[in-house]
């Protein structure tokens, strides 16, 4: 399978600009789907986004523009979620947000290190009182850009 890059579009001093960014979700409509998950880590990432934009498409439904695809986080399973423009009717895999504000963390390192850095943002947020327990990923380069752009991750934890 070739795999097609769905990375967002931002320089190096773009992604840097993201760091301890506030992402407000509010209001968002996504499309829900569940993917296996290894250590934090979403299995074949760029092919579960692939499946998903096919089965929002066989649906009738309509990605949002820029693509925004994020990976909620789990040990064993997670979730996919793809920002959709609203659609009329109802479907089980769709969710408009009412309330979800996140913090975002850059993460440049080799993707192996994601669940350290996951450590080390849950004990920063904690050190600025927040808790939470939830966590998403942003993947800012994948198997096809990597080269050329190194790997880039935002980790974001769920502030309210």
């Amino acid at each position: 399978m070739n795999l097609r890059c769905f990375c967002p579009e931002l320089t190096a001093e773009e992604f840097t600009g993201l760091d301890l960014t506030e992402f407000d979700l509010s209001g968002k409509t996504f499309y829900f789907s569940r993917t296996p998950m290894v250590s934090h880590f979403p299995m074949n990432p760029e092919i579960k986004i692939e499946k998903t934009l096919k089965e929002i498409e066989a649906k009738g439904f309509q990605t949002a523009a820029p693509l925004f695809a994020i990976f909620e986080d789990g040990l064993l399973s997670g979730k996919i979620m793809i920002e959709i423009v609203k659609p009329s009717v109802k479907d089980g895999d769709i969710r408009t947000l009412s309330n979800l504000k996140l913090i975002g963390r850059n993460f440049t390192g080799p993707k192996h290190l994601v669940p350290k850095a996951l450590k080390q943002f849950d004990s920063y947020l904690m050190s600025q009182k927040v808790m939470t327990t939830e966590f998403f990923f942003w993947y800012h380069s994948c198997k096809v850009c990597e080269k050329e752009k190194g790997n880039r991750t935002i980790i974001m934890g769920k502030t309210k």
